[in-house]
């Protein structure tokens, strides 16, 4: 059997502080195998955007982390790659789509030039005639009708809509196995939303893209991923094939998140009622599911 794409074991973070150690992950372990979407789904602050910037070894540069366990992308453990080699797959082999897309371009440099930038990260010493070339078809795919406009454009002259699609034309212009998708359509409206996650859904798949899909909107994830993990306060509560999870949860803090769905005839977001149940409850894993080669 092939390695994972992805594979994560025993994550743990803390952050030192004046209080002491500041446990932040509790034991994370997931994978993810190639052409694999799976979504990693929590509320604020239960430890999903850390663990995606550990994978980019974005957190163990900072001298208050501790991160202890084992990481490996494509059998490589990343733990064992020096700094420029983890800068190295940054942009290239794997690829991240921030939440805000606005924010995420720089508003005084036109699509072009951050296009060509992104280019440059996979193809050193690419032209710009050939850059726009390849920023022109990768605009294409997205289904953004006038690439060359949007090319000479800033960002603050495009929607928020638009912007996203940019972003995903770039995370996947350098064709990476690993695609981190950070909340991608929480700054868009329901609509834009939609048809961000289906360009999404449709382009990893035509280009076989692992994607570690990060939410904490289940209702979102259900037509997007073919796995979930529901993380809460640093821990994995609850693993398995989407149908099956949404079909039947069986841990109180996935139930209740599945409350929280939006619905047109609500009656409000509820809470669970003593956090202990949530936060004790066993760790459940569907039959058949665990770490390749592992039983579930």
């Amino acid at each position: 059997m092939s390695a994972p794409t992805l594979l994560i074991r025993d994550l743990k973070l803390g952050f030192r502080s004046y209080a002491g150690m500041l446990e932040v992950l509790h034991g994370i372990s997931l994978h993810i195998a190639k052409g694999e979407r799976v979504a990693l789904v929590g509320e604020s602050g239960s430890g999903k955007s850390v663990t995606a910037r550990i994978v980019l070894g974005l957190i163990q540069s900072l001298r208050s982390a501790r991160v202890s366990g084992l990481v490996e992308f494509e059998g490589r453990d990343l733990a064992k790659l020096s700094e420029r080699e983890r800068h190295a797959l940054r942009g290239t082999r794997m690829s991240m789509i921030f939440q805000d897309p606005t924010s995420s371009l720089n508003p005084v440099y036109t699509i072009a030039t951050q296009f060509h930038e992104v280019l440059l990260r996979g193809s050193p010493g690419i032209s710009q005639a050939e850059a726009r070339r390849r920023a022109v078809a990768a605009l294409d795919d997205v289904a953004i009708s006038e690439p060359e406009r949007v090319l000479d454009s800033y960002p603050f002259q495009l929607s928020g809509g638009m912007n996203q699609r940019v972003m995903i034309a770039m995370a996947l212009a350098n064709e990476p196995s690993l695609l981190i998708a950070d909340e991608p359509g929480t700054a868009l409206d329901v609509t834009v939303q939609a048809q961000t996650l289906t360009l999404m859904r449709d382009l990893t798949e035509r280009h076989h893209t692992a994607v570690l899909f990060i939410s904490h909107n289940l209702g979102v994830v259900r037509e997007f991923a073919d796995r979930l993990y529901v993380i809460y306060k640093g821990r994995i509560v609850e693993q398995g094939p989407t149908a099956a999870l949404f079909d039947d949860p069986r841990h109180p803090y996935t139930r209740a998140l599945l409350q929280a769905v939006p619905r047109i005839t609500g009656g409000g977001i509820p809470e669970i009622e003593d956090a202990s149940e949530a936060y004790f409850a066993p760790l459940v894993v569907r039959e058949g599911f665990g770490e390749p080669g592992r039983a579930g």
